[in-house]
This record gives C-alpha cells, structure tokens and sequence, in this order.
C-alpha cells in the first residue's frame, strides 16, 4: 500500500513538472511571436489607425500587412505591408523590441484586416474600423485605474465591458493602467495580456496616472520610456508633453488628456493653461470630454479633500464643459461643483479600493466595487451609465443640449441604493479617527441628499 501510494505521488510530481515545462515551452512560443498588439491614434480616426506591438529580441524588424476587410479569405492579392518603426529597450526581464506603424489615407467609416510580424512569425488577423467623421450615435467605454491584480481581477473588468458592449468605439482609460509603469512583469505583462484581443480590435485611448511616471524620488515625475513605447497618441499637446497632454478628435466629440502628474516647470504649466483654453474655445463639434487621472478633489478617507487644480477648473467651468473623467482615488463619485458644469466622474476598475470621505459636492457614491462605464454620444444629448463588473447598473444621468446650447442635467429615476461598505481591511489601513467617524459621516451624506 505504502509503495502504491509512493508511486502515485512521485507520478503525480512528474506530471505537474511536465504541465509547468509545457506551459513555459507555450509561453516561451507565444513570445516568439508578436503580442502586446494594441489599436491606437496618433492622428485622424477617419483616416488612420496606429498599431503598437512588440517582439523579442530576435525580431528586431516588424510590418504591418493590411487590406479593406471582406467575408472572403481570399484577399492575398489586395494586402498592402508597411515597415514599422521599431525601437529596443531592456527592460527587467529582457531586450525587446517596441514596433508602430500609423496606417494613413484610409478610407472613413471603412473595416480593414491587419496583422503584424515579419518572415514567418505574424499575428493573426484582426480587424479595425475607421471612424465615419459624421454626426451619428455612437457610444465608448471609461475606465478608472486598473492598476492592480490585473491579471486576477482587473482583467474582468475590462472582458466583461467589451462582451456587453462589443460596437463601443474606443476605451478611454483616466491613468493608472498598472502598478509599476517601469516594469513589465506584473505590469504591463499583465494589462495588455488582460485586454488581448479586445485591445487588437478596440483602440485605446489614455491619460497618464501617477504610476505611468516614475515616483522614485518625490518630485520626480518623467513619463516612463514604456509609455511612449507602448502607445501611439496625438503629439499635438503642449512642448514637451506631446502623447501625454494631447486631444483627439471623434466624429463629433473632442477628448482632451491632461497629465496632471508630468514634471513641467511653472513656466510650463502657464502654457498648458494657455494649450487648454485653446483647446476649449476652438472645437466645432457638439461635446467635449476632459479626461486626467486624479479626482479634481481628494476623495480616499485619508486625503485632503482640497481642489487640486483650480486653474483647469475655472477654465472647465468657464467653458461648460459637459463631462471630466477621472481616476486615482479607488472609488465611484459623481457630482458637481460650484457651477452646473462639468459633471465629475470619478471611477476604479480595478479591485484595489479605498475608503471615502463623504465631501459636499458629491451626489452619488459608491466604495468596493469593479465598474466601467458606457457614454453614449448623439448630436444633442449624452446618455452616461455606470455598470457593476456584472453589468447591473450602478449609476445614470443624461445631459441634454437645447437649441440655444444651454445644456441640461438629469439624473436617472429608480437608481439602486448607494454600495457605501468600507473597503477590505479599513480598519488596518486608516487612522482610529478616520474609522471611527466613518458611520456618523455616512449618515450625515444620506441625510443631506434627502435634503
């Protein structure tokens, strides 16, 4: 019996030493061939499409074969190839190359096939569309941080999002996308593997968190190398930010980025002001979004609930700006301020959460949950909805535009009642005082919004 047994566990050894060879023999495969593909804009949606990929180092070269998609298979004779600009960088788990290619002169409203590689080692086929550059109903997704235990659980998020919402035009992501910008392993290595092909398929649209920048030292704040390796945005921002404060224009709609975490001068942040007041006051489209990654004030139970950026709030303000999406605080906020407008959104998709402190300028709320957001856009209304990571609908409003522009806010009827349960281990985490007043202060929110 005793030998039986011995044998069963010494085979039952071998058997996972085999299943861990064969899935590094996979894995090793798999990154023999080009992955962490991803959809992008650098320039015009209508007319281009940038695409970011990389390889190991010993495929130092890449292309982009593309073509006008069809149902037939047979479109060999129809491809076009472009070589991509490729750059190498070592990073803690090895040399890789970075590759991008922005497809120009494309056809509006147009569905196109493309893969990438080079010699015998491509991608498979995947598909983009070009936007139409009319006035038409369109909706997109919004994301909050990510950030952590991608892999496990922020991948949810983000599957579950696109599953429910496969048409949605772009993912707008308000920063922190991962933990350690600088690294790839559990980073990068887990976010872009976490979208996959929804990320081959679906363009990305970005503003940097305080985690894309490298934190080592207070104060210092360069954009890691992976950002610009890893993504194609518009360059048209300010001196020096170019890809991280930028916008980009959909159809209709104009996305402004702000890296509210970039190392600028006074100097430098004068003209962003100056950038962004430009920016405001020259689009001739029907809405625009303001995206950047810390909440407009300190939300978490343990910040100084301040206003953190006066300045782009009065230029927000001044121009009625509809909608500001943010992240950095590990909770759900929305309300208003001062004025009427912009609504501020604050979201998390990822698991990490933090506890909140119930501020005045708050009209729904929401702790310990994974949420994504879908925008819906027509010419005079926007439809926002926030969904729980299972699709139930958490909050929603609309704001509509009159004919003399005036905009108009409503919230949704029959809203759920606010998920106000204090974070995982909040009594670990935050200050005796800050735990203890976390009841009476809840109560005070909810009498207040009865109010």
């Amino acid at each position: 019996m005793k030998k039986t047994i011995s044998l069963f566990i010494t085979l039952s050894i071998l058997s996972l030493h085999c299943r861990g060879q064969e899935k590094e023999q996979n894995n090793s495969l798999l990154e023999q061939l080009p992955h962490h593909i991803k959809l992008s804009w650098e320039t015009a949606p209508e007319n281009s499409q940038a695409i970011t990929w990389r390889t190991r180092a010993s495929e130092p070269k890449g292309f982009v074969e593309y073509v006008e998609a069809t149902a037939s298979p047979f479109f060999e004779e129809h491809i076009k190839k472009v070589r991509a600009t490729s750059q190498s960088y070592t990073m803690e788990d090895g040399l890789w190359y970075y590759h991008s290619v922005n497809l120009q002169n494309l056809k509006p409203g147009t569905r196109y096939s493309y893969r990438v590689g080079d010699k015998g080692k491509w991608s498979e086929w995947s598909e983009f569309s070009t936007a139409t550059g009319q006035k038409e109903p369109f909706k997109f997704l919004y994301f909050g941080d990510v950030q952590r235990y991608i892999h496990s659980l922020g991948s949810r998020t983000l599957r579950q999002a696109v599953l429910a919402n496969p048409d949605a035009k772009f993912m707008l992501f308000a920063g922190d996308l991962i933990h350690r910008g600088g690294l790839n392993t559990e980073n990068w290595n887990e976010f872009f593997p976490a979208g996959g092909w929804i990320f081959q398929n679906i363009p990305i649209v970005a503003t940097p968190g305080n985690h894309e920048h490298k934190w080592a030292v207070k104060e210092t704040r360069e954009i890691v190398p992976l950002w610009d390796l890893n993504f194609c945005f518009p360059k048209n921002g300010p001196k020096g930010q170019e890809e991280q404060t930028y916008y980009m224009d959909y159809n209709n709609i104009r996305v402004i980025s702000l890296d509210t975490s970039a190392k600028i001068t006074s100097e430098q942040r004068k003209e962003t002001y100056v950038w962004l007041e430009e920016a405001l006051k020259n689009f001739n489209g029907d809405w625009v979004f303001v995206a950047f990654h810390h909440a407009m004030a300190g939300l978490a139970r343990n910040r100084n609930p301040h206003i953190r950026f006066p300045e782009i709030k009065a230029l927000l303000e001044k121009y009625k700006v509809p909608m500001v999406l943010t992240g950095h605080e590990h909770l759900y906020a929305r309300g208003r301020m001062e004025a009427d407008f912009p609504i501020y959104a604050v979201s998390v998709a990822g698991p990490y959460q933090n506890a909140i402190q119930f501020s005045d300028w708050i009209e729904r709320a929401g702790t310990t949950m994974q949420l994504y957001q879908e925008i819906y856009v027509s010419e005079n209304q926007l439809d926002y909805v926030a969904k729980t990571v299972l699709g139930e609908v958490y909050d929603a409003f609309t704001i509509t535009k009159k004919s003399n522009g005036e905009l108009q806010f409503e919230e949704a009827p029959d809203l759920p009642v606010e998920s106000l349960i204090p974070t995982k281990d909040f009594e670990k985490r935050y200050d005796k005082e800050l735990v203890k007043s976390y009841e009476s202060d809840k109560i005070k929110y909810l009498q207040r919004k009865k109010q």
